[in-house]
């Protein structure tokens, strides 16, 4: 049975909002399906992997590095199967990220997801992070000339 795009809206809602805000992995069992494509291109290299495993570890990353972590969805539109949300994240960089030490800042970065839901459950996951802003913010890539 299919929900109505809102009803994918709203699980897809508290589905982010559990995991990157409150640290409940435990919707990852009830929320994902076991064999969802997760698409990803966090650390430099598009990937698919089955499963939830890789968005557990992106998150776990950035919480572990930013501890107060918090994002806001931006934009939401939602037809047919998709969801799509426009996000940033802010978090001050206490615990390191991407191998570098802590350098105290409060960090901001963006990015659009898309789900494709089924049977209330998420079947497949694109992501796409504005990296480099966040690898500047850190200073591991210089900023543009005349920034």
């Amino acid at each position: 049975m299919s929900n109505s795009p809102a009803a994918n809206n709203a699980i897809a809602i508290h589905f982010f909002d559990s995991v990157w805000n409150k640290g409940d992995f435990g919707v990852l069992e009830s929320l994902i399906s076991p064999d969802a494509d997760d698409h990803s291109t966090v650390g430099g290299q598009p990937k698919t992997e089955r499963g939830s495993a890789s968005f557990r570890g992106i998150v776990s990353m950035f919480r572990a590095g930013m501890p107060d972590i918090r994002l806001t969805i931006d934009d939401e539109v939602f037809a047919g199967d998709k969801v799509v949300h426009r996000w940033h994240l802010v978090g001050t960089d206490t615990g390191g990220l991407m191998g570098m030490p802590p350098s105290g800042k409060e960090l901001r970065f963006s990015g659009t997801t898309i789900v494709r839901m089924q049977d209330g459950r998420i079947v497949e996951r694109w992501a796409n992070v504005d990296e480099l802003g966040l690898l500047q913010q850190l200073g591991v890539v210089p900023p543009p000339p005349g920034h």
